[in-house]
């Protein structure tokens, strides 16, 4: 049985797609074109005739809206920011295929097969300016996380790897295995739900869930020297409507349980051991040729 987070963020996100199953209908079913991050379901591409074919060209989306995460690993508080979430969704420098030979009948289907392309991920700031709680401990600077995925697309279900580093902050290597189960109860309507592992390497756990001898004495927390592993498990929800040729309603939900070591970290145990997120916004695509 899923946690009740888990189970609230699901059934949000499902309400919301009843929601609007006129819009999900009434959105047309013009060619897709294959997306190469598990974060951007199927993006299709009114753009694209289902007739043609580009030599080369680069297909991109950018999602704005807004999102409720905590305030760092481990927190129990929630902080509403704004989201801005710009992804590759397709490279070719051969031919972009767009015909119904290509993608079948179903207008967010995928190419079945192997997909590899970039990975990326933004982890905010870390201050005890901020967090009473955190007093003594070292501030973090936010982190951009680059790196690449590799997965594979089978009819219904959709499974992917991610190796990435981090820029900034933690400075460190980080890796994410998951997997999706679609289903499309509606035309232009896509709800995918899996689970997803986090790993870290050794200083990655040290940065977000460490407490050096320095900052034990100044904060109060036992020191803490943890290895890296798996860092947490838990399952996302991602829902999107299609609204127009270009455009998509987009709704996620995501609950993580730490484990190992980052679960016995002072941080967490003070804190929170289940984190959630919920964030909900609008997708814009767009096609460059050349």
């Amino acid at each position: 049985m899923l946690p009740r987070p888990a189970v609230q963020a699901t059934a949000a996100l499902i309400a919301l797609g009843a929601a609007f199953p006129a819009a999900a209908q009434e959105a047309g079913g013009a060619g897709v074109v294959p997306s190469f991050d598990p974060d951007v379901p199927s993006v299709a591409d009114g753009t694209l005739s289902s007739q043609s074919a580009r030599d080369r060209g680069l297909v991109f989306t950018v999602l704005l809206g807004a999102e409720s995460r905590p305030a760092y690993f481990g927190s129990e508080e929630q902080v509403a920011v704004p989201q801005f979430r710009p992804n590759v969704a397709a490279l070719s420098f051969g031919r972009i295929q767009t015909g119904d030979d290509d993608i079948g009948d179903d207008p967010l289907e995928r190419p079945l097969g192997f997909a590899f392309g970039p990975s990326f991920r933004f982890i905010g700031e870390r201050s005890s300016d901020d967090h009473d709680e955190l007093d003594g401990l070292e501030d973090i600077d936010p982190t951009l996380e680059i790196g690449a995925q590799v997965g594979y697309i089978w009819p219904n279900v959709e499974a992917f790897g991610q190796l990435r580093y981090g820029f900034g902050g933690s400075e460190a290597w980080a890796g994410e295995l998951g997997a999706f189960y679609v289903t499309r109860p509606a035309e232009g309507f896509a709800l995918r739900v899996g689970p997803r592992l986090l790993f870290g390497s050794d200083r990655y756990s040290e940065t977000y869930f460490g407490v050096t001898s320095a900052e034990s004495a100044a904060s109060g927390l036992a020191e803490y020297d943890p290895e890296g592993g798996l860092v947490s498990a838990g399952v996302q929800v991602v829902a999107t409507y299609r609204l127009g040729d270009q455009w998509w309603l987009e709704g996620r939900a995501r609950w993580d349980q730490f484990q190992d070591d980052a679960a016995d970290s002072p941080i967490v145990e003070q804190g929170a051991r289940e984190q959630g997120t919920v964030s909900i916004g609008v997708r814009r695509a767009f096609v460059l040729e050349f």
